[in-house]
C-alpha cells in the first residue's frame, strides 16, 4: 500500500493517530513521509512535530516558512515530490472536516492511481459523531469533498487522561455499528497503553494501536518521554 489517509472531525484524534501510526511503519520500512495537510485546526498538527520525526526517519511535508504556521489552503510542490516514489509509503493527516477533506481532494486521482487507504478516525464523544447515524453523514460528507472513498473506520472514543475503559468500549461498539451499516471495515481501536488490557479483554477479537501523546502543549512536552518502539504499538486481535 502506497497512501495511509487519516481524517476526522476537530477532536477525533487524527493527528494523534497519523503520527503513531507512521511509527508503527517504521517497523516494515527504512522511510516513511508524513504529509501535513491539515489546514482547518491553527493547533496540534503534526508538522510541530517535524524536528523530532525527522530525526526518527519520518520526513514531514509541509508549507515551508511564515506559510507552515498559517491557516491558509497553501499546500508545496514536495507533496507531488512523494507522490512520485512508488516505494515510499505516504501517511496524510488531512484536516478536520469536509473543509479540510477537499484540500485532499486536489491529490485525489494520484493517490487513486497508486493504491490507498482511507481512515477515518472517530471519537464519538466529541460532537457530531456520537450517533451511528451521525458518523455516516460525515462519511459521506469527507467523501464528497475529497473525492475519495473511505475504506475503513478507526475507532477512537476518548477523553483525554480522563478517559474510562468503559468509555473506550461503549464507543467502540458505535464505531463499530456505523461500520456494519456502512459496509466497511472496522480497522483498529486507539487506546492508551495503560487501559489496553482491560479495554482488549472486553473487546476480544478487535485490532488495537496503542497511542503514545506526541500532541501536547508546551509546558507538557517538556515533560514528556516517548515510546516509539513500533513492536509494543500494534496489537492483532484474535479472530
Amino acid at each position: 500500500m502506497k497512501n495511509y489517509v487519516f481524517v476526522g472531525y476537530y477532536g477525533s484524534g487524527k493527528t494523534e493517530m497519523a503520527v503513531n501510526f507512521a511509527y508503527a511503519r517504521k517497523q516494515a520500512d527504512r522511510r516513511v513521509a508524513l504529509v501535513d495537510l491539515d489546514i482547518v485546526n491553527l493547533y496540534f498538527r503534526s508538522r510541530e512535530l517535524k524536528e523530532k520525526l525527522a530525526e526518527d526517519g519520518i520526513d514531514v511535508i509541509v508549507s515551508e516558512g511564515k506559510l507552515a504556521l498559517a491557516d491558509l489552503p497553501a499546500l508545496t510542490p514536495a507533496i507531488y515530490g512523494v507522490l512520485s516514489q512508488p516505494q515510499l509509503p505516504v501517511i496524510w493527516d488531512v484536516g478536520g472536516d469536509e473543509v479540510g477533506a477537499t484540500a485532499l481532494g486536489r491529490f485525489a486521482a494520484q493517490i487513486e492511481a497508486s493504491s490507498y487507504q482511507l481512515y477515518l478516525v472517530v471519537n464519538t464523544f466529541r460532537p457530531f459523531t456520537r450517533k451511528p447515524a451521525e458518523i455516516l453523514k460525515v462519511k459521506e460528507e469527507i467523501e464528497r469533498a475529497a473525492r475519495l472513498k473511505i475504506t475503513h473506520f478507526v475507532a477512537n472514543p476518548n477523553l483525554g487522561e480522563a478517559t474510562t475503559v468503559q468509555q473506550v468500549f461503549e464507543g467502540t461498539l458505535l464505531v463499530e455499528e456505523a461500520a456494519i451499516q456502512a459496509g466497511i471495515p472496522l480497522a483498529w481501536v486507539g487506546v492508551l497503553p495503560g487501559l489496553l488490557p482491560e479495554v482488549s479483554e472486553l473487546l476480544p477479537g478487535r485490532n488495537f494501536l496503542t497511542l503514545e501523546r506526541f500532541m501536547l502543549t508546551p509546558w507538557q512536552r517538556d515533560q514528556q518521554t516517548f515510546n516509539t518502539d513500533p513492536r509494543t504499538m500494534f496489537k492483532p486481535g484474535n479472530r
